[in-house]
């Protein structure tokens, strides 16, 4: 091969693994640092470039925060204040609940209220949330329908316990589709929150799968 045809060999080689290189695109990167990493589709997850999560052997589970949609309350101007505190509080308990079954029960962690090397707090927070059809007092007999499920952002921070650094974050979004062919349905407090039990379900799932991930990856 003569010196011509060496040098341009070398040359477009060197633009392919350039252009491999660039293909990857920008890392998606948050305000406080975090880095979104490979997951489910249905998921965001965020990790702190360079943090380990081998240590984790215990959860400290932080109480859940419940925000509703906006113009939610003004919407539904029926539903009284008794009520509104009734569906935080419910929501909260079936978080913890569905979180419990999925990361204590049938995962490798031990639920704690200590503060230690080996303990990940998980802040949860249930946001923009909507009740499409929130069970109020009604005559006997009459009933609600919905042609979709309920609504929400589920997202949490996850902070390393002895530091209270930000290592972690994970957020999905539920309930966005409507019944196949715009099918009604009855909704009351048990369907309700057998919906909002799926979301909650859900997201603690892929926050174990996430965790499983950060164990074996190596930090960067």
């Amino acid at each position: 091969m003569s010196f011509r045809a060496c040098v341009l060999a070398l040359a477009l080689s060197g633009a392919f693994a350039a252009g491999c290189t660039s293909s990857r695109g920008p890392e998606e990167m948050t305000d406080d640092g975090l880095v979104r990493v490979p997951s489910r589709r249905v998921a965001g997850v965020y990790r702190l470039p360079g943090a380990s999560f081998v240590q984790y052997r215990r959860i400290l589970l932080e109480p859940p925060t419940v925000s509703f949609a906006p113009e939610w309350q003004k919407n539904h101007a029926e539903v009284s204040p008794a009520e509104i505190l009734r569906i935080r509080t419910e929501s909260a308990k079936l978080f913890r609940d569905e979180f419990t079954r999925e990361i204590f029960d049938r995962g490798p962690y031990e639920f704690t209220d200590e503060l230690a090397p080996d303990v990940l707090i998980v802040n949860p927070a249930i946001e923009d949330l909507d009740i499409p059809a929130p069970e109020i007092t009604v005559k006997p007999g009459e009933r609600s329908y919905t042609t979709g499920p309920v609504k929400m952002k589920v997202t949490g921070d996850l902070r390393d316990a002895a530091t209270g650094k930000l290592v972690g974050r994970l957020t999905i979004y539920e309930g966005n589709e409507r019944y196949p062919f715009n099918e009604l349905r009855l909704a009351n407090r048990s369907t309700n929150a057998h919906e909002q039990r799926i979301a909650y379900a859900k997201w603690s799932r892929i926050l174990g799968e996430a965790l499983a991930v950060a164990k074996v990856e190596r930090p960067r």
